[in-house]
């Protein structure tokens, strides 16, 4: 029995120490890459220049905890880059954010679950190929996830047991979701419809509903007070209060808006934030490349996608545990109707705004604030091994899991599970940060030093005989449909660099044939 106490007390930080390790090693030799050093530099920005910086597109507060690591040499990006250390600094923020998220999804898990199921939700979530992927990066995406789960926690909790002592932490955690992510607005209608679905149940069981509708609208409003104050308070309430005419809108919605001496009580950069988010909806072609699945390119995505990358981004294992969840319905411990609704409704509203709302279908990580409440399902799926052979098949699952993700160390973002087959082929399904996200050139020197018989030309400008390496995004046309169609219309992958970048033979037959030379 000692023993086993001792287990259960080392176990957690043990799995958060290895997903630590694995985050530090998966970005050695990967200088900063796409939005990384734009992230950087703004949080830069508002060290040196205080919250009225401009964003220079959708960059967040929280990404200040970022520029923290490299503020002493002006976070220049060469400087940044001439060292591991320099990177780690700067990255160390987001890996600290990762590893918080893995202690909350452990506690919460086991407040509902009991110690085998947060163990269980641990294990889920520090081999999972997304949090390993974007938990190094200097991105939003990570905190906007703990901050997104923190809240959702509190929530639950006090929707459990009413206290103040859970509604300013739940009113800091959203805070910390809308300084990440402006995506993260959409907490405001999931807890509006869960504290809805809340009160019916209430109003079954109470003799006066009314009052309790009275109660929790008051706390609604105390809940909103706290978090505009808590935001204009990271921002040191610049801009504040400004009216809606002393904007100049660059979307049309904000422009369509007739509201013009109503003064706005949120800080004028948040605001300008938002409007260039809508803005960004509208003019598709500024900004970024364009979305691809399943070999087709277009501007507005399509609905698919978000679910697409859920199933091939996932080890199949996880769907696996999700069957046997609800295999093992009846077995103890149970969660009750209130913790599911809590589990599942964010995850569904996360992905059902992402693909029927979003133009902007560029990965899986923009899904993360939604996954942590997902894994947690997952992990009820232990609750199966009431048995010995049952347990021999849910160990069996865990250690597949694990296996799956760590063997793509180090490069967790181009990780896809068994259903695309050779791992060549991922670039059919899916691409960008997805797949090609990373800076691979010291992989890339390291293959050509290894093989110089090849003479391998890296993305080369046009076509040519021999041996080519193309990264995924140029090879399927997200910033230039016609680039390399001679080389995906008329060749296949040999091999690969990273996963990410694909490398062809083209013999010099085929080309006057085609009439690619």
């Amino acid at each position: 029995m000692a023993s086993a106490s001792l287990l259960r007390r080392i176990l957690p930080p043990l799995l958060l120490a290895v997903m630590g390790a694995l985050l530090v090693l998966s970005s050695l030799h990967k200088p900063l890459a796409y939005d990384e050093f734009d992230n950087l530099a703004y949080g830069y920005r508002f060290l040196d220049r205080g919250p009225g910086a401009p964003m220079r597109g959708q960059r967040m507060p929280i990404l200040v905890l970022n520029a923290l690591g490299c503020a002493g040499e002006g976070c220049r990006q060469d400087t940044v880059n001439a060292s591991e250390a320099g990177l780690l600094k700067v990255r160390l923020a987001t890996m600290i954010f990762a590893l918080l998220l893995g202690a909350l999804v452990h506690r919460w898990g086991r407040e509902v679950l009991g110690e085998a199921g947060g163990l269980a939700a641990l294990w889920l979530y520090a081999f999972n190929p997304n949090f390993l992927a974007h938990g190094n990066k200097v991105t939003s995406d990570v905190p906007a996830a703990f901050f997104t789960a923190a809240s959702l926690y509190f929530f639950w909790k006090l929707c459990r047991r009413p206290h103040a002592s859970a509604l300013v932490p739940c009113a800091l955690a959203t805070t910390g979701a809308l300084l990440s992510k402006y995506t993260s607005l959409l907490l405001f209608p999931v807890f509006a419809l869960l504290l809805f679905l809340k009160w019916l149940d209430r109003a079954r069981e109470e003799v006066r509903p009314q009052k309790s509708a009275v109660k929790t609208a008051a706390a609604a409003a105390g809940f909103v007070i706290l978090v505009v104050l808590f935001v204009n308070a990271a921002y040191l309430f610049k801009g504040s209060f400004r009216s809606w005419a002393d904007y100049t809108w660059e979307s049309d919605a904000f422009r369509a808006l007739h509201v013009d001496h109503i003064p706005i009580p949120l800080p004028r950069v948040f605001i300008q934030g938002l409007d260039y988010s809508s803005y960004l909806q509208e003019h598709v072609e500024v900004g970024r490349g364009l979305n691809y699945v399943r070999g087709q390119l277009s501007t507005r995505g399509v609905w698919y996608a978000f679910p697409l990358m859920i199933l091939l981004k996932t080890p199949l294992a996880f769907f696996a545990l999700l069957g046997l969840a609800v295999a093992a319905r009846q077995e103890e411990p149970r969660p009750d109707r209130w913790t599911w609704l809590v589990w599942t409704l964010p995850f569904v509203a996360v992905v059902a705004c992402f693909s029927l709302l979003a133009t902007a279908q560029l990965g899986i990580r923009y899904l993360l604030p939604g996954l942590p409440a997902l894994i947690l399902c997952g992990a009820r799926g232990v609750a199966f091994g009431a048995t010995r052979w049952r347990r021999l098949v849910v160990i069996a699952l865990f250690a597949w899991y694990a296996a799956s993700t760590l063997s793509y160390h180090p490069h967790y973002v181009a990780y896809f599970n068994e259903l695309i087959g050779r791992r060549v082929n991922a670039y059919r399904f899916l691409a960008d940060s997805n797949l090609d996200w990373e800076d691979h050139r010291y992989f890339i020197a390291r293959f050509q030093a290894r093989h110089p018989e090849m003479a391998i030309a890296v993305e080369p400008p046009g076509p040519r005989a021999g041996y080519v390496l193309v990264g995924a995004n140029q090879l399927v046309g997200i910033y230039g449909p016609e680039r390399y169609r001679w080389l995906r219309e008329h060749f296949s992958p040999v091999g690969h660099v990273a996963y990410s970048h694909l490398l062809f033979y083209v013999p010099p037959e085929p080309l006057p044939e085609t009439g690619l030379h």
